[in-house]
């Protein structure tokens, strides 16, 4: 997250960037890293709906339904919430093809 008491800039190899996007298929239970609603932090989420795509402001945007890890109110309940397709990726995954859990 932005730190607007600060002003220090940080420079990272080329090899440590993500770019995001390029999420085409989902499917429903399928583990991904979101950004958080609000935020510019990704956490790890479960799709909970295919994307889809809708209309906004005369545009469309394609978005996701997920549950977010973690993320559960004060009854055990965790909410689904829509990110943008952008704002989406699939997880690392490890020299064994798995994905490595948080």
């Amino acid at each position: 997250d932005e730190d607007v008491e600060s002003s220090k800039t940080f420079t990272l190899p080329e090899s440590q960037v993500v770019v995001l996007g390029g999420v085409e298929r989902l499917r429903t239970g399928e583990i991904i890293f979101a950004v958080y609603p609000d935020t510019t932090t990704l956490y790890q989420a479960t799709v909970v709906q295919p994307p889809r795509r809708m209309q906004n402001a005369g545009t469309y945007q394609s978005f996701v339904m997920v549950h977010f890890k973690d993320d559960s109110d004060e009854h055990g309940v965790t909410l689904p919430k829509a990110v943008l397709m952008k704002h989406v990726m699939r997880p690392p995954a490890l020299s064994t093809g798995r994905v490595q859990a948080l």
